[in-house]
């Protein structure tokens, strides 16, 4: 066995030894609340799950492993046959837990460490050991007979049915390789004896079958041969093939296993494309029983490869998505062209006609002359046309004998001609345009299945990410003397296996933080009429394109006021300033490192980096997360995690001259009102939907972003006789929204907006549609909880200002950068957080700019710069007394420490390097505009 292997074999015995563990936890926590049949059911499991454990370090040389794992055995053997099951103590249970805790860590250790032991893992072995000395203590020593030896009673049921049904499957592998082998591919045969063999050594290790492991070792002595052939491979591989046959019939006999002496005598001539007739001493297999499929061969594929994959197939979408696109457009065109088809046929006709009257005028004609020599009016209408290529012959003819063909006949015929192949064209296209419709259903289901089966090789069940969550609990509910439930909703969500680590802590110190913070003491609840027990809620859904994840408790939520006075007692504002903070600015101071709204500091809260961990964790993932609280009910705190490829439906709207896209299972109902269903309460239109009103807004009134000035003014919906309406929920509450025009359901690939761009509220995301153009996606539960700042009924021609009165009265700070791409996203961040930005190219520009009377609250400066660096400006700032007040942050890529103390001794208030955390920036200007306050 070669380094990879056993490097395989290990990593796959640790995901093993991590879902065991999980079971045993799992089935423990559930024994407290569970029957007795339950319990029962559930010590079997867990002294199953540990027996494996056991097998699969014994088989691997994790002897530490196997002697733990025998150990935590032995105690579900004494809970099973010493204890009253019915009558179960807590502290048993946390007895239990602790030595799943100590088996976890010894499996650990011995992964990393090679199973040497160290004084880590001795300790871990005496605790469990010492858990297991408790048990006995208490419970009594378990009455166990020694394990019988194979020699001395027949083989257990479950011992014969894994050699009746499973081993026959490993020996025919063994001999299909043995009698199909090749000198070409003696390679490819040895590779896939190595697997019988790994499967047959795992099974005589995890059975205890020592004697059966030592007849399958000769098959990896005789593969692991340096001068191996195809000829000596077949002769030794036919007598251990015997070899293990006649061990396996020892087995089902419940004899001893005799090992004969390994005698090559391979079959005559055997053939290099039949396998062989099984050996006549062998027991034949009955065909009722099932024989299991050899073990699938796997692979392990980078998680880059595994992204770029997905990431092609919402391109193929996007380009399915054009192909349909431009069938329809053939469609289009094909009809168009029959159309055209019909007019020139008519034409034609119409040509048709008219030579036939002039062709009857000129026999007419010819007729009166001859009696009278004078010509009708007919001829004078339609004169003759002369026919120079008509043959002398035809004078001795009259018209009505012998048909005379003129040009224009000849012209008229071709158009007839011509109309009638761009008919048949038009047949043609008209098969090739149902072809390519057949064509591209095929591909939208062959697409569909690829997304699906590609999405299924990265995703993950939600319990992988909660399942250590009830454990958590329960500790803290016996450490704090607190009654708390928590509840699981959606476990079976799934998410992105890259989001597991992402999520993990943040997870865990939101239930800390549920429990510490929100959930009160059973005697508080009681008094204020809750149950004395509390819950903590944790769900997770799909909607939109994202995932989301609510933890919400029913404690007594949280007081805005007391935010306040710890925003002022912290220094991080005015009193003044934090009157004027909106609730949804509050509960934001509350992810600020080193802010907490708890006094003392504890082992569970006080310190201010349990909710910064949170927002951090999420940020590397582009998720959010917001908190949603009322005061003695509880707290939500929402998270928003973008999906790894989303491909959803989505309702294709119009409003302001631009698309929009709106997530499908978003929307609640499409209607279409009449005006005068349009109620007013004060300022705010409201809608009668369902038995009660529910606000009415336009779709502009809620977008923050700027697109460039159409060429005709806006629309304004609601006063169009009938207003499209969408119906939006979601955990927000119910909006409706007006919108210019609907246009139609389509599948779309929702595509996050990449860093260092950060998500504008409202929008999700965007997508590409068919003919190429970018769309926004809405973020419904942003929409629904926002407060519009426009008028909802605001006249067509005179439109309300977006931005409010007091945006006027907003800081303007001075950005100087030389990079233009670097001063755009910096506007871009700053403008979002409603402050007024100035540019400047270099130093140059910005001192002129501050001589020309710029009113700059701060001045956030490159170093390197052409014309003046940011050190001159630095000093020529500071020297100047009108400017010296101005505080400067430093934002730059050098973060040596000699750069950073040049800064701070020329006056830099901060000093920031790239690529910049545009959190950290904007939680620290606040404090740089109280310092010029100040």
């Amino acid at each position: 066995m070669n380094d990879d292997d056993l490097n395989e074999l290990i990593d796959a015995f640790t995901a093993e030894c991590e879902e065991f563990l999980q079971s045993m936890e799992t089935n423990l926590l559930a024994m407290e609340a569970a029957g007795l049949k339950e319990r029962q059911a559930a010590v079997k499991e867990m002294f199953r799950a540990a027996h494996s454990i056991k097998g699969a370090g014994s088989m691997l040389g994790f002897q530490n492993v196997s002697v733990a794992a025998h150990t935590l055995e032995d105690c579900f053997v004494i809970l099973r046959d010493r204890t009253d099951l019915a009558a179960l103590e807590p502290t048993t249970v946390s007895v239990l837990l602790q030595g799943v805790d100590t088996l976890k860590k010894i499996t650990i250790e011995s992964v990393q460490h090679s199973d040497v032991t160290t004084p880590d893992q001795t300790e871990n072995l005496e605790a469990i050991a010492q858990i297991f000395a408790h048990f006995q203590a208490k419970y009594g020593k378990s009455e166990q007979s020694p394990v019988p030896a194979v020699s001395q009673s027949p083989a257990p049921d479950t011992l014969k049915l894994i050699f009746e049904q499973q081993v026959p499957a490993l020996f025919n592998r063994l001999e299909t390789e043995l009698s199909q082998g090749s000198e070409a591919d003696l390679a490819t045969s040895v590779t896939a004896l190595k697997q019988v063999y790994y499967q047959l050594s795992g099974l005589a290790g995890m059975l205890q079958l020592p004697d059966f492991g030592k007849v399958a070792a000769a098959l990896s002595a005789l593969i692991d041969s340096p001068d191996l052939t195809l000829q000596r491979l077949q002769s030794e591989g036919w007598a251990i093939a015997q070899n293990l046959q006649t061990a396996r019939q020892q087995i089902l006999e419940g004899r001893a296993i005799e090992i004969p002496e390994i005698s090559p005598t391979p079959p005559d001539s055997p053939s290099p494309t039949l396998p062989l007739s099984p050996s006549p001493t062998l027991p034949e297999i009955s065909p009722t029983l099932p024989v299991a499929n050899p073990q699938r061969p796997t692979i392990r594929v980078d998680l880059e490869r595994l992204t770029e994959l997905v990431n092609l197939v919402g391109e193929l979408v996007i380009n399915r998505t054009n192909l349909e696109l431009q069938e329809s457009e053939l469609r289009g065109e094909v009809k168009r062209i029959r159309r055209n088809i019909v007019d020139l046929n008519q034409f034609g006709g119409q040509l048709r006609e008219e030579y036939d009257r002039l062709s009857f005028a000129e026999w007419r004609g010819g007729n009166g002359n001859s009696g009278l020599g004078k010509r009708t009016a007919a001829e004078t209408e339609f004169p003759m046309i002369a026919n120079g290529k008509s043959s002398p012959v035809h004078a001795h003819f009259d018209i009505l004998e012998m048909d005379r063909y003129t040009e224009f006949h000849s012209t008229a015929a071709e158009v007839i001609e011509t109309a009638q192949a761009i008919s048949h064209s038009a047949t043609k296209l008209d098969t090739l345009a149902m072809k390519f419709e057949r064509s591209t259903d095929q591909l939208r289901r062959i697409t569909e299945q690829l997304r699906s089966r590609v999405m299924q090789l990265r995703v993950v069940s939600f319990s992988r990410a909660v399942d250590h969550l009830p454990r958590a609990l329960r500790d803290m509910c016996l450490t704090y003397d607190k009654d708390v439930n928590l509840l699981l909703v959606g476990r079976d969500t799934k998410i992105d296996e890259s989001l597991l680590d992402a999520l993990r802590d943040p997870l865990i110190h939101l239930v800390r933080n549920a429990f510490d913070h929100g959930i009160e003491m059973p005697e508080v609840r009681q008094a204020s009429g809750k149950p004395a027990s509390g819950q903590i809620e944790i769900e997770a859904r799909h909607q939109g394109g994202q995932t989301i994840i609510t933890v919400a408790d029913d404690g007594k939520g949280i007081d805005p006021e007391m935010i306040r006075r710890k925003i002022v007692t912290k220094g991080l504002a005015t009193e003044e300033q934090a009157q004027e903070f909106s609730i949804a600015e509050l509960y934001d101071f509350l992810f600020w490192p080193g802010f907490s709204t708890t006094e003392g500091v504890s082992d569970l809260s006080g310190r201010g980096v349990g909710l910064d961990v949170v927002r951090t964790n999420l940020r590397t993932v582009r998720g959010t997360v917001k908190v949603d609280s009322r005061l003695g009910k509880g707290t939500s705190f929402i998270i928003k995690l973008p999906l790894l490829l989303s491909i959803t439906d989505a309702l294709m709207v119009k409003t302001d001259h631009n698309k929009i896209a709106v997530p499908l299972d978003a929307v609640e109902e499409i209607l279409h009102i009449k005006a005068s269903e349009v109620h007013i309460a004060g300022n705010q239109p409201m809608l009668w939907w369902r038995e009660e009103f529910i606000r009415l807004v336009r779709m502009q009134d809620l977008l923050e972003y700027s697109v460039l000035p159409p060429d005709a003014p806006s629309p304004d919906p609601l006063t169009q006789d009938e207003i499209p309406v969408l119906v939006l929920a979601s955990t927000e509450g119910m909006l409706a929204v007006a919108v210019e025009r609907l246009i139609g359901q389509q599948e779309i690939v929702v595509k996050p907006l990449p860093p260092p761009l950060s998500k504008p509220r409202g929008v999700l995301g965007t997508t590409i549609l068919g003919d190429g153009r970018v769309v926004n996606i809405l973020d419904v539960d942003d929409l629904v909880g926002q407060p519009v700042v426009n008028s909802s009924i605001a006249a067509v021609s005179g439109k309300v200002q977006e931005m409010p009165a007091s945006a006027s009265q907003s800081p303007q700070i001075l950005v100087v950068d030389d990079s233009y791409t670097i001063r755009q996203l910096l506007s871009l961040t700053l403008t979002r957080a409603r402050y007024r930005v100035v540019q400047a190219k270099d130093g140059v520009d910005a001192l002129e700019k501050l001589q020309n009377g710029l009113d700059c609250s701060l001045a956030i400066v490159d170093i390197e710069m052409p014309r003046m660096d940011g050190f001159e400006l630095l000093r020529s700032i500071r020297s100047t007394q009108r400017f010296a007040k101005i505080p400067v942050a430093m934002l730059t890529s050098r973060s040596g420490e000699k750069h950073r103390q040049m800064a701070m001794e020329l006056g830099a208030n901060q000093y920031f390097t790239k690529p910049y955390s545009e959190a950290q920036l904007l939680q620290a200007i606040p404090k740089l505009l109280h310092h010029s306050i100040i």
